[in-house]
């Protein structure tokens, strides 16, 4: 039951962006728990590998979650405009949704060159596959676990 809960919750994390404060620590160490053996095996890390990677992927996923706060933030406001937004108003929440897009691209740009100085380019590669090969996981764990739910409930 709590792989089945970890594992909804981490599908919710991975799909809607939410943040990483409206989590309990408990539960984003056990989605981390379940992520690190995945990736580590996709990904073919060596333990001397392992141990520079974690570190740095670790730095980016929270520079990741910070900046899916703020598309959430900008996300609520674009979805419940304000009553009297004006044109200018509305300039300025295109800017800054476009501005987080621009910082997430160079959030990659920036990590894939520290993780190419850490790991091979193949490893990095498997890396990026890695990731929504997790994400892939997590769905099809999610819609099994929905079944499950509702032939129980049958």
């Amino acid at each position: 039951m709590k792989v089945r809960v970890l594992i909804i919750v981490l599908l919710l994390f991975s799909i809607t962006g939410m943040a990483q404060r409206q989590f309990d620590p408990q539960t984003l160490e056990l989605i981390k728990a379940k992520k690190i053996p995945f990736m580590t095996e996709q990904i073919g890390l060596t333990s001397q590998e392992a141990e520079k990677f974690w570190p740095v992927y670790n730095e980016l996923e929270k520079e990741r979650y910070m900046l899916m706060d703020k598309k959430r933030e900008l996300e609520q406001k674009s979805e419940t405009p304000k009553p009297g937004m004006s044109d200018a108003d509305y300039r300025k929440l295109a800017t800054e949704i476009a501005a987080t897009h621009a910082k997430e691209g160079k959030l990659t740009e920036e990590y894939n060159i520290k993780l190419l100085n850490i790991l091979p380019a193949e490893k990095v590669v498997k890396l990026y596959r890695a990731e929504g090969r997790f994400r892939a996981s997590l769905m099809h764990d999610f819609r099994r676990s929905q079944e499950e739910k509702k032939d129980k409930e049958k």
